[in-house]
């Protein structure tokens, strides 16, 4: 179908001109609003919801008009949104008919994503990515398998960098950044690639904390990781005062809570670690969820507590922790759930946002598909959602994870600052299990 970028991670120069989706009426669109003010710091939760109505029929109409296959007009008519196989869209659709067109996360290992590709992509194989799971595969379909257009990955880089800028409550555009993982896993891992594609994009100097060791040929990525101790110590003894360690859970618990006696003193002669220092301005950014952790370690927080002390918020030991962001990445997604800053030791939930143009919808449950207009805060659902700047196939999935619903509110309070609110968060809950109707996978990347 299509192979990945062999270079490291996302081209700098993204081949957006040759395409023929830049003269199209969508596109323009979706660029005119990611090209003004950052929607999230001044849009309100109905001001998001006109937005996305107002995308709704020019949305489907796009994949209508690019198709080259009539797959999206049979599949809108069978799917009870078109009025007849010619592909004409009903009257007074909704957003929530969006659910009509839903898509499992299983549909998307191996090739299962190729029928749904619109067709003057499958030959652009220059102008793509794939992306893969980075957990547990099936093991006759293989890992979720996602292509993604240089256009789609174009808009990625605006709608991704709108969300940190909105939760670090200023333009990130200076700095340096440390990702806890090898650069080769840009070629494939949703998260690393598109996280260090727009801090690049920025001017941000982008470094890797990890490296790809020799191991037998049977032996995965993951099984041959091992730290790169050079770019490790560069970005822990440095001294600047803008800082980004971004990190899963699994890393961090491996550098800050796994050693013990004398590896600990190891670390802490070659690193000068812990603890780490990031500046003033600084950030520890973590993602991965629960994925690789002992099974003692029952949430994310108990971890991020535990290092809480050992990333500390500028260069004075008495100085207070580093704030944290917390991150939800599928590879489903080309958009990431991002959470706002908030202290290691916060005992309050961890709540995701969408972009504007993610748009998400709580479920009842994996057998009654029925969207929650008003979800009751603490209860748990079913995540819906459709990225509306995903333009090489529908992006319409069910990922499989349940949240809880949270209260509405026009704005929040951070460890930084007072945040504006443009779409109703929720809190990450747990995978569906196989027993709820879904398949035992890990799909995040």
């Amino acid at each position: 179908m299509h192979r990945p970028f062999s270079g490291n991670g996302i081209p700098k120069e993204l081949n957006v001109n040759s395409s023929q989706i830049v003269n199209d009426s969508y596109y323009k669109l979706l660029n005119e609003i990611l090209n003004g003010e950052n929607i999230l710091n001044k849009f309100s939760i109905e001001d998001t919801k006109k937005l996305q109505k107002k995308l709704l029929y020019p949305y489907l109409e796009f994949f209508l008009r690019n198709e080259k296959k009539d797959f999206y007009k049979k599949l809108f008519y069978s799917r009870g949104i078109a009025k007849n196989e010619k592909g004409e869209l009903k009257d007074n659709l909704e957003l929530t008919d969006l659910i009509k067109l839903r898509i499992h996360s299983d549909d998307l290992r191996g090739d299962g994503q190729k029928k749904m590709i619109l067709s003057h992509y499958e030959n652009d194989i220059d102008n793509g990515m794939n992306f893969l799971s980075s957990g547990t595969s099936d093991a006759k379909s293989g890992p979720v398998n996602v292509f993604r257009s240089h256009i789609t990955l174009s808009l990625s880089r605006k709608t991704n960098g709108n969300l940190i800028d909105w939760a670090m409550g200023k333009k990130i555009d200076t700095g340096e950044c440390l990702f806890h993982m090898a650069p080769e896993m840009t070629n494939f891992l949703a998260f690393a690639a598109i996280g260090s594609d727009f801090l690049r994009d920025r001017g941000l100097e982008v470094s890797f904390g990890a490296k790809v060791n020799d191991g037998p040929p049977d032996t995965t990525i993951w099984q041959k990781l091992g730290p790169d101790i050079r770019q490790m110590k560069k970005f822990f003894r440095n001294k600047n005062d803008i800082k980004y360690f971004i990190a899963s859970g699994v890393g961090l618990y491996k550098m800050f809570i796994e050693p013990k006696g004398l590896k600990k003193m190891s670390m802490k002669l070659i690193l000068g670690a812990p603890p780490v220092f990031l500046g003033n301005e600084g950030v520890l950014m973590i993602g991965g969820g629960l994925k690789r952790l002992p099974p003692e370690v029952t949430s994310l927080s108990q971890v991020v507590k535990a290092t809480g002390e050992k990333i500390i918020s500028g260069f004075n030991k008495n100085d207070k922790p580093a704030p944290v962001i917390d991150l939800l990445g599928l590879t489903e997604s080309i958009n990431v759930f991002i959470g706002v800053p908030t202290s290691p030791f916060s005992e309050d939930p961890w709540i995701k946002y969408p972009h504007p143009l993610t748009y998400s919808v709580l479920l009842k449950s994996p057998y009654d598909l029925t969207p929650v207009l008003k979800p009751v805060p603490g209860e748990e659902y079913l995540l819906f959602y459709v990225n509306f700047m995903t333009l090489d196939y529908l992006e319409a999935i069910v990922p499989g994870d349940f949240v809880l619903a949270t209260e509405s509110r026009d704005s929040i309070q951070t460890y930084m600052g007072e945040r504006n609110i443009s779409q109703q968060g929720f809190i990450y809950s747990r995978r569906a299990e196989a027993s709820e109707g879904f398949k035992i996978r890990e799909g995040c990347g």
